[in-house]
């Protein structure tokens, strides 16, 4: 088995579930008064997030927690520096706007190429990292920093750590008053409902949902609220932990354009549609109508196509995305197994951050 995929099991196993509750892992200390005292006065009323890879996913969880929530805080995400294009300067201007540049490692360029560029528009930005560069510039520019303090990280892998990051930011917004509560309870109710859903037979379904997408280009599909929210994360496990291409999309948007490649594929695809159980008749009429088209056993074309569905039918949005999340974990992980690659860790190669990257890690143990 590859050490990563080690790593990853012992973490599904043992930790997942605990780490919900691990939400006091951080420190505020460098966050500076006059800016927190805006923030607790209640004078944002959006929040711009920008950062790559898994420094920047959780911002899209908790963009669509508010969304659910009917909180009046507006999200906005941003993976990139092109302020021009990506984001309103005006906004960035408004004195309503705080805008939080996350890196875990601290050392990503993109984050830091985003504060270069706005720094001349705004004072109301918060560093959010566990170190780095953005921690010494932080430092030389007085920037305002909030520091990851995670318990047992996998430097390599921070997306393991998605839950613990979420239920983080959730203490923060609320000991910054900008929330009424940090969800524990919630949360504590969360992880007794995976302990008991989680038994050997739910992952064995995982296992058997793993089989089915051996030797496949994935494509998976949701309606916006889970799109933006799960299905990058979802993508990214199967990308980094499978090593399986996977793809993403709405599901309206694909069946407008990309559903034609699967009209007679010589190539084995897959289709994995995640089904809230609160989609509007219109949504559920249309995924009827995709899945018995894809299922259709007597259409000849439908011999290298194979189509998956999640369902989100449990009762609130922690249980549906947590469960969920740790599902998929697991089917990752089998399908990780099957596909037996060992990384050529080219994400920290080809970004240009060797912070994640074996070798860097292991000679940093030497010292």
């Amino acid at each position: 088995m590859q050490p990563r995929l080690q790593r990853y099991k012992q973490f599904i196993d043992d930790q997942f579930i605990d780490s919900l509750l691990w939400n006091k892992d951080y420190s505020l200390d460098g966050l500076g008064k006059d800016l927190r005292n805006k923030i607790e006065a209640g004078q944002f009323r959006k929040i711009i997030f920008t950062g790559m890879g898994c420094s920047a996913i959780v911002s899209d969880v908790i963009k669509g927690f508010f969304a659910s929530r009917q909180i009046p805080i507006y999200v906005d995400v941003i993976n990139d520096y092109d302020v021009d294009l990506l984001v309103d300067k005006e906004v960035l201007k408004d004195e309503k706007t705080l805008t939080i540049i996350s890196s875990y490692s601290g050392h990503s360029q993109e984050p830091i190429n985003f504060y270069q560029n706005i720094k001349e528009l705004t004072q109301n930005i918060i560093f959010l990292t566990s170190g780095g560069k953005l921690a010494e510039i932080a430092k030389q520019d007085g920037v305002s920093i909030i520091h990851w303090k995670l318990r047992n990280p996998d430097r390599e892998y921070p997306l393991f750590h998605v839950p613990q990051y979420f239920s983080i930011l959730l203490d923060i917004f609320a000991e910054l008053k900008m929330l009424d509560s940090n969800f524990q309870n919630e949360l504590k109710e969360t992880a007794t409902y995976l302990k008991q859903e989680f038994t050997e037979q739910k992952i064995k379904q995982a296992e058997l949902v793993a089989e089915r997408l051996r030797d496949r280009e994935i494509v998976f599909l949701a309606e916006p609220k889970w799109y933006f929210t799960l299905l990058k994360l979802v993508d990214m496990h199967f990308n980094e932990m499978s090593m399986a291409p996977a793809h993403r999309n709405f599901f309206h948007e694909f069946t407008h354009s990309e559903v034609a490649v699967f009209t007679d594929p010589k190539n084995k695809l897959a289709i994995v549609i995640f089904r809230d159980a609160d989609e509007d008749n219109y949504a559920n009429e249309k995924i009827n109508r995709l899945v018995k088209i894809f299922t259709d056993k007597k259409a000849k074309q439908n011999k290298n196509i194979e189509l998956v569905e999640i369902k989100l039918d449990q009762k609130n949005f922690f249980q549906k995305f947590f469960s969920t999340l740790l599902f998929i974990n697991y089917a990752a992980y089998f399908l990780g197994i099957y596909n037996n690659m060992e990384s050529r860790e080219l994400i920290s190669t080809s970004a240009g951050n060797s912070w994640y990257n074996q070798k860097t890690i292991q000679a940093e143990k030497k010292i």
